[in-house]
């Protein structure tokens, strides 16, 4: 087991504080995810641009061309089959060859 050795008390306190805060928003700073059951389920027949797995591993309709994406925890959603993020927007290529290009960020 690592110790800590600290010089005085008032060091010590300050480095277990930051310890503490690194852990805390680290923790807070993940959404936290429904269990499956729990969400209202898209009618996944009628996605255009294919289903798509999000953030938590629930089935989602993809976006298409253009359309807004990503984010750090993909909350504007993910980019259908053929396409890709890009600055946040969807690029590339759908399955039917419905098209967007890219774009400089």
């Amino acid at each position: 087991m690592r110790t800590i050795s600290c010089i005085s008390g008032v060091s010590c306190l300050l480095t277990l504080c930051s310890i503490l805060l690194l852990i805390l928003q680290n923790a807070a700073a993940s959404p936290l995810c429904p269990e499956r059951n729990e969400i209202t389920p898209e009618d996944l027949n009628t996605c255009k641009y294919g289903v798509v797995l999000g953030w938590c591993g629930n089935p989602a309709c993809g976006k298409g061309p253009g359309d807004p994406c990503g984010g750090r925890w993909e909350e504007n959603g993910i980019c259908g089959e053929g396409m890709y993020c890009v600055c946040g927007y969807c690029a590339g290529c759908t399955t039917t060859l419905e098209c967007a290009l890219g774009r400089f960020c």
